[in-house]
């Protein structure tokens, strides 16, 4: 996938076995989203965001992350798609997932990270699902569902 003006076809070669940044992970969802309107199937996507403690023992922001990160390969299928938001925000875009199959996806994260304790590392986790069409009937919906400030009743699964 070459391409001399820099588009897509390098920026994914650079992203491959990375997480995609946030306006390739938008395109990408936007395509899931069409497609699946069209097809009239489901997507889910888990959000999961980074929150540093009053107590930080010994682990910068930078190490939590990419920590994350690669805890969050290991459980996704080649299907799925990890992209980040910003520093301490991350999506999983699970096509072709219902609210049912979301929520098994959300358990089996949390199980993986539940036995990688962040709390003691001076981080907490936090997992919300949202799903089209329930949460949103397009992109922009979506977004602005996992753009809303947390509040303690919309906050998910703490880890």
């Amino acid at each position: 996938m070459k391409n001399s003006e820099g588009g897509i076809g390098e920026k994914m070669e650079k992203e491959k076995n990375r997480i995609l940044d946030k306006d390739l992970f938008l395109f990408f969802l936007d395509l899931e989203v069409k497609r699946a309107r069209r097809y009239q199937n489901f997507l889910c996507l888990l959000l999961l965001r980074l929150h540093p403690r009053s107590k930080n023992n010994g682990w910068d922001f930078k190490t939590c992350f990419e920590t994350l990160c690669d805890l969050l390969k290991m459980e996704m299928r080649e299907s799925d798609i990890l992209g980040s938001l910003d520093h301490h925000q991350l999506l999983i875009l699970l096509p072709y997932a219902d609210g049912k199959a979301g929520e098994h996806a959300k358990e089996r994260v949390e199980d993986t990270l539940k036995y990688y304790d962040f709390k003691k590392k001076g981080f907490e986790v936090t997992i919300d699902q949202i799903c089209f069409p329930v949460n949103g009937t397009d992109t922009m919906d979506l977004m602005r569902k996992v753009l809303e400030p947390e509040t303690e009743s919309s906050k998910g699964s703490a880890l």
